[in-house]
């Protein structure tokens, strides 16, 4: 896995359309929208304590601040934390800090909500990462996460596709076998005291002209954009509740 290109981004984050990263800002425009309506239907008012796990440069993070949220992003590339701050809503309460992620820096029982989105694919010990989170999580807090089904289309659209659609793709973006089955995450999330709640795919809108028009200029066009679906073949978020008692670690 390579997690090192990160650090060189830049503002490349928010401006570079021949960049892979230009599909996860595209990407993000739809998961702020589901972690809000999360946050809606389990009453999660702003003022909320929110924990971004694995922040980049905060497409989530300064999106929830601006919204009215506390929130902590947290990373281990110093570049993309920058930029991060670089972008924070003015008065808005967000912090940034390197931290990892097996090995939180908080205490127990700290966070209203955890964010795990785009984070799960990305380490080697995805069940640890989760009992960590759920440690810092308030009972009844809320685990809300994105990741990649271990699948053959999966592994055609987000490890081969993608390189067809940006000019600009680092190898090892993303490594098949670490993508999780959703049985796979249901079960980690048990083992740390948490219940899964709901699944929601995610997958771009493949029938729309800026899908087509970013594989052939290979650059992703300004109106790329994704869809939710009922198939969790490809890309899935979903949230879990943790129990009143929970599991600490």
């Amino acid at each position: 896995m390579n997690n090192q290109f990160y650090d060189d981004l830049g503002e490349r984050w928010y401006n570079d359309d021949e960049h892979i990263i230009a599909l996860l800002r595209a990407e993000s425009v739809l998961k702020l929208d589901y972690v809000r309506g999360i946050f809606k239907q389990n009453q999660l008012a702003p003022g909320a304590r929110v924990l971004d796990v694995g922040c980049g440069a905060g497409f989530l993070s300064n999106g929830l601040a601006a919204d009215g949220y506390r929130v902590t992003g947290i990373d281990q590339s110093a570049g993309s934390l920058a930029v991060a701050r670089r972008h924070a809503p003015k008065n808005s309460r967000v912090a940034y800090r390197s931290a990892d992620a097996y090995r939180l820096p908080f205490e127990d029982r700290a966070f209203d909500a955890v964010l795990m989105m785009d984070f799960l694919e990305h380490v080697n010990e995805p069940a640890r990462a989760i009992a960590e989170a759920a440690r810092v999580l308030k009972p009844q807090g809320l685990l809300i996460f994105y990741t990649f089904n271990r699948t053959l289309p999966a592994k055609f659209l987000a490890i081969h596709a993608v390189e067809l659609i940006a000019r600009d793709c680092p190898k090892h973006f993303h490594v098949w076998h670490l993508f999780i089955k959703p049985e796979e995450l249901s079960t980690m999330a048990a083992l740390a005291g948490l219940q899964v709640k709901a699944f929601q795919g995610l997958r771009p809108r493949f029938l729309q002209w800026p899908f087509w028009a970013s594989l052939l200029r290979r650059r992703v066009h300004p109106d790329f954009a994704f869809q939710f679906t009922e198939s969790l073949r490809l890309g899935y978020m979903g949230y879990a509740v943790k129990g009143i008692r929970g599991v600490t670690h």
